[in-house]
């Protein structure tokens, strides 16, 4: 199994979710005025993705025929970092009491955000009816109550952020964060290029710092180059079939653009 990635100052988990310190790591902190790009190595691509939310699935149904308790969590872990983008410490901080999915309401509260702030996130209704489904399970297993954490090990009745990127890694090559970033970037062009959704609902304090969602795509790159050569085709073909009617005495009128 491939080892997890630890970040500076958090804490080693143990098999059973439970936490040691570990002395910080300097070597990942980024020099001064550095420019920070959404490369395709922090996000998945469309093949990563299905295949991710298939496993999802998978891990749920035999989770629940095997009573194994971790795949369950762990099914709720990937579709939680995917459809809600949330950062990590947030999804270990999730609670029950969290949840506004009845009479009509759908969204989730993150009540210790980045810089302490609260803020509400929407959740569309594919990842209503999994949080219900999961809710049903924890009621099931007995691990339903008003102030539990959504997310919880078998020794401790939450995770910590460096036990959640392991439970992560057991299934992405890359880092947990990489689901926060897929989340954005396919809200972005969902809606519409709506720049201010994202930010609100990643909870950035700056619109700048949402902006790098809104640069160009390896795909959407791709697909321009393409339509670039193809128009190159189109207008080479046009051209060659004025010049073999000029040469075959045929008058051309040429227009100005």
């Amino acid at each position: 199994m491939t080892e997890a990635i630890r970040l500076p100052d958090e804490p080693e988990p143990t098999d059973d979710g439970r936490c040691i310190k570990f002395p910080a790591d300097k070597s990942r902190t980024r020099k001064p005025n550095e420019r920070w790009e959404l490369t395709p190595a922090k996000f998945l691509n469309p093949t990563e993705l299905s295949a991710l939310l298939v496993k999802a699935e998978e891990l749920f149904v035999l989770g629940v025929a095997r009573k194994r308790k971790s795949l369950v969590r762990d099914s709720f872990l990937i579709h939680t970092a995917l459809l809600t983008g949330l950062r990590n410490s947030e999804i270990c901080n999730l609670k029950v009491t969290d949840l506004r999915i009845g009479k009509g309401e759908s969204h989730l509260i993150v009540e210790r955000g980045k810089g302490g702030k609260t803020r509400a996130v929407h959740i569309g209704k594919e990842y209503k009816t999994i949080v219900k489904r999961y809710l049903r399970w924890k009621m099931e297993v007995g691990e339903l109550s008003p102030d539990a954490y959504l997310l919880r090990t078998e020794r401790s009745e939450k995770f910590c952020i460096s036990a959640l990127w392991r439970r992560w890694k057991k299934y992405c090559p890359k880092t947990l964060h990489s689901a926060r970033h897929t989340n954005a970037t396919l809200l972005y062009k969902a809606s519409a290029h709506n720049l201010r959704l994202v930010q609100k609902q990643l909870g950035h304090s700056r619109l700048s710092t949402t902006q790098i969602y809104a640069d160009v795509s390896v795909e959407e790159a791709h697909e321009g180059v393409c339509a670039m050569e193809k128009l190159a085709r189109t207008i080479g073909k046009t051209s060659r079939a004025l010049s073999g009617r000029e040469a075959n005495g045929v008058d051309v009128e040429v227009r100005d653009a």
